[in-house]
């Protein structure tokens, strides 16, 4: 039978079988902590995948995620790294007034985290909510995935089989996607259905989640981030930061926290 709960209860409990070992982006994120020092925040940090390289480098690390059950994950995966300095915020990325004001030197949001951002008013809060807490001067980098017609025409998807896991009871789990994708709206619908099949039995348990992604183009971000008082310095197309072109797959976003935000001329008459 199907099952319906809280998004991220499922997909905390089953997220590091997929992404605990993605590392591609962790020596870009190094890279510019060591240029710009600490301290360093994650909006979006999840299980704390970034969370405890960066920490392990030096650096004093602040994570926040408004999943309660992700940042239970965190705490587990730093405490078993003995990384129980790393403090842990439950916040939503529009309000974060648990932190101080400008006392970041790094922010980073990755893996699409920017695009759980449905409207462009909690785009523009969350901006700015990042300018109040960060230091003049202070890096803001952001990874999002580069909409190029190939790239949605790939996502659109009625239903796909994205793999299957050997859970640590001995259970078998599968999971399948459904994807579609809003132009109009510039927004894609994902629901994940988790199948576990139990080891013994056989029984079959499905879990339903579904979430929306608001996707951004290259020149409606700039905007958001100079008006939010960012300057754009670059927006390369990898971790490997090569330069964006049309085939790109993602866009890797390095913007400067400025003195304050833009403010825009009246039109005229």
């Amino acid at each position: 039978m199907g099952e319906t709960i809280d998004t991220y209860e499922i997909i905390a409990e089953y997220y590091d079988l997929e992404f605990a070992r993605f590392s591609d982006d962790i020596e870009v994120y190094l890279a510019f902590a060591q240029r710009t020092g600490g301290p360093i925040l994650e909006i979006g940090c999840g299980t704390g995948r970034l969370l405890a390289p960066l920490a392990r480098a030096g650096y004093t690390v602040h994570g926040v995620d408004r999943s309660p059950a992700m940042l239970a994950r965190a705490r587990e995966r730093l405490r078993a790294e003995g990384l129980e300095h790393v403090q842990l915020f439950q916040a939503d990325a529009v309000d974060l007034r648990p932190l101080a004001d400008g006392f970041y030197r790094l922010a980073i949001i990755a893996l699409n985290g920017f695009l759980h951002l449905l409207d462009r008013t909690a785009q523009q809060r969350a901006l700015a909510e990042l300018h109040r807490v960060m230091s003049t001067g202070g890096l803001l980098l952001l990874d999002l995935l580069h909409p190029t017609p190939a790239q949605l025409q790939a996502l659109e998807q009625p239903l796909s089989w994205d793999g299957n896991w050997r859970l640590p009871d001995g259970s078998r789990l599968d999971r399948f996607a459904s994807r579609s994708v809003h132009p109009s709206e510039q927004t894609i619908t994902t629901t994940l259905f988790y199948d576990r099949t139990d080891a013994h039995s056989g029984q079959v348990t499905r879990r339903v989640v579904s979430y929306k992604l608001r996707f951004v183009h290259r020149f409606e971000l700039e905007l958001l981030l100079e008006q939010a008082g960012f300057a754009v310095e670059a927006i390369y197309g990898s971790y490997d930061l090569d330069p964006l072109t049309d085939e790109s797959p993602q866009m890797f976003v390095v913007a400067q926290r400025q003195l304050s935000p833009a403010i825009l001329a009246p039109r005229r008459a």
